[in-house]
């Protein structure tokens, strides 16, 4: 009994950091991690014994990068001197702690699908603090996931078919200075792609880009114009979505 005492005992912490549930064939973990929440939906036969150690699997690979990201906050927040910091410095440093985080999310979410990997799940949908990725089928039909508002008027979100790809949202950086008028501004940027990190590369290399070329990319701009806000579509994303 030993031994199964022990497994136990560490296992506990974990089971109390998550909150799980099944109903048939569909298994879900939710709870906080990377400053931010979680989601994950399996969809498959999977055992309580199996489900026990895909939890403590993923609660591992989560805590590794809560780790990461709190020595780096405390790294890049330490000021050069011994003093406290002014609130300006102190704002700043807040924006430039954002894309780090971002960043290890977006690490997150595919690590979280090497996890899934190594017990041969074939069927899952993690999302992260925004960053989704699918893998296979929920049931007989594809993930459907809804694309983030716009703000420009929509009855509702827009659906989209996620399958073996992922989903990754990006807000441009607000100008700094005065209001001069522009021609065009790139606000946001949502990217479908293989895994989450190239579309992370992708949205925020689209945010510095011309509207036109997001026309052969499976991607969404939305752009601030002098007459309101433009929504374009890359040719490559409209078939996925639900009209």
């Amino acid at each position: 009994m030993r031994p199964a005492l022990f497994l136990f005992a560490l296992l506990m912490p974990l089971l109390l950091l998550v909150g799980c549930r099944k109903h048939g064939e569909w298994f879900q973990l939710e709870g906080v991690a990377l400053d931010t929440g979680y989601h994950i939906t399996l969809n498959g036969d999977l055992g309580e014994g199996d489900a026990l150690l895909v939890e403590a699997a993923i609660q591992g690979a989560l805590a590794s990068l809560d780790s990461e990201l709190a020595f780096l906050q405390a790294f890049m927040s330490r000021p050069p001197l011994p003093r406290p910091l002014a609130p300006a410095e102190a704002a700043g440093d807040e924006r430039r702690l954002e894309p780090l985080s971002e960043h290890l999310q977006v690490l997150a979410v595919d690590r979280l699908f090497r996890v899934l990997d190594d017990f041969g799940i074939a069927n899952a949908l993690v999302e992260l603090g925004g960053v989704q990725r699918a893998s296979g089928m929920a049931g007989r039909h594809p993930w459907r996931v809804r694309l983030p508002r716009t703000g420009v008027g929509e009855p509702e979100e827009p659906v989209l078919r996620l399958q073996d790809a992922a989903l990754v949202t990006r807000d441009a950086p607000q100008p700094q200075g005065g209001d001069a008028p522009v021609a065009a501004r790139i606000l946001g940027a949502t990217v479908l792609a293989q895994d989450a990190e190239a579309a992370d590369r992708l949205a925020r290399k689209l945010l510095v880009a011309a509207p036109d070329d997001i026309l052969e990319h499976p991607a969404r701009l939305v752009v601030l114009t002098p007459r309101g806000i433009d929504v374009y579509f890359g040719s490559a994303l409209e078939p996925l979505l639900e009209h």
